[in-house]
């Protein structure tokens, strides 16, 4: 009978350390969901972070058709402001000269700016080599006016992927604010090595 209690005692353990497992990997799960609930009218006039992409928007096209907008170079905005909401679509402010003066991104690829710092952070937790939740950290600070910590982020991120042109310019333009003139100069000349068009535009 001794024997049987003590099976029974092992099996409740494993069940619980089972039970304790799949608990914490749910919430894992759900920390990399946005927890800044739905677009609402209180969002217009205010800041968010895209979730995804380079900037990316879309317009309407002839026939009312969605056509993507990629910026490109100085002209992305990773974090733009509410203009308004209307069912799925987040209508933003222009995000960069040259390109056409209003978008939408789809509710599903944004959230607050002040909701955009803890939730890259914890992408970040989960995967400590996603080069693309820092980019969105720094690019969060950097509307933050969060200098140094953007530049950590944005050099982290270059650590990950130092072929990406893009990480050196943003990094650049932080360091120019910052009027480190040399190291801006450096950056954009990396940038400009890893992606000549932009040296000629």
């Amino acid at each position: 009978m001794k024997s049987a209690n003590v099976k029974c005692s092992a099996n409740r353990r494993h069940i619980l350390l089972l039970y304790i497992t799949l608990v914490t990997q749910a919430a894992w799960g759900q920390a990399a969901v946005p927890a800044h609930g739905e677009p609402s009218k209180q969002w217009v006039g205010r800041r968010i972070a895209t979730l995804e992409g380079f900037g990316d928007y879309f317009i309407s096209a002839d026939g009312g058709q969605p056509q993507l907008i990629k910026p490109d170079g100085l002209g992305v905005n990773i974090v733009a402001i509410v203009q308004s909401i209307d069912g799925d679509r987040i209508w933003i402010k222009a995000n960069g000269a040259g390109d056409k003066p209003v978008g939408w991104v789809n509710k599903t690829n944004a959230i607050l700016l002040d909701d955009a710092i803890p939730y890259f952070t914890s992408l970040i937790e989960q995967n400590p080599k996603n080069w693309d939740a820092y980019l969105r950290r720094a690019e969060s600070e950097h509307a933050l006016n969060q200098r140094d910590a953007a530049i950590a982020d944005y050099t982290r991120a270059i650590e990950l992927n130092p072929d990406e042109a893009f990480l050196f310019l943003r990094r650049g333009r932080e360091f120019r604010i910052m009027k480190a003139c040399p190291k801006a100069a450096a950056d954009f000349e990396q940038a400009a090595n890893l992606r000549p068009q932009w040296a000629e535009a």
